[in-house]
């Protein structure tokens, strides 16, 4: 179903970076069941989810970065509005959106909505607030990058710790559009 709700974007320009992180379950059989050439499946020893994470950033060829969960489900136009928006904001390196939350099931659970949208409210607000859903954001690779990417001994946290390092250089924007449906999957 993420696949599914990725390769169905209005965007249609853009390449699919899935990291096996050692996974035991089927993840393998459903990745090879799709045929689509915007699909890269890459492979590694279980090394958690900021290794993973940085593997992508490594081996990703476009200059924006898409960051999703592989339980979450993308609206079709998610990449679109968010492209154009850095698109037309050069001055912004990040930009993120509220989201759905549905339960394992599909259902929906509740509506999560930001404490922060503009950049002035993000750059306000308390240290221990994370500002951006790890999952619905788009940003730019050159300075994720020039921050030393993702801290793999960040467990848990790793998106809250680099953003903090980021958001020094440059403005984010929180989209008060839901883009994303985040599945809450205890099994996940």
């Amino acid at each position: 179903e993420a696949i599914v709700s990725v390769l169905n974007q209005t965007f249609r320009d853009f390449e699919l970076l899935i990291i096996n992180d050692g996974s035991t379950d089927t993840t393998l059989q459903v990745v090879n069941s799709f045929t689509d050439q915007r699909i890269r499946l890459i492979n590694q020893t279980n090394q958690g989810i900021a290794a993973a994470l940085n593997i992508g950033l490594l081996n990703a060829k476009a200059d924006l970065i898409a960051r999703f969960a592989a339980d979450d489900i993308c609206t079709p136009e998610r990449l679109m509005v968010q492209y154009r928006f850095l698109s037309d904001h050069p001055e912004y390196i990040i930009v993120g959106s509220d989201a759905a939350y549905i339960d394992k099931d599909g259902n929906h659970v509740f509506t999560g909505v930001l404490p922060a949208h503009s950049n002035e409210e993000i750059q306000n607000l308390n240290a221990n607030t994370c500002p951006l859903i790890h999952s619905a954001v788009l940003f730019r690779k050159a300075l994720i990058m020039q921050a030393g990417g993702y801290n793999v001994h960040a467990h848990g946290f790793e998106d809250s710790l680099l953003w903090s390092k980021v958001l020094k250089y440059g403005k984010a924007y929180n989209l008060s559009q839901n883009l994303l449906q985040v599945r809450l999957n205890p099994e996940s």
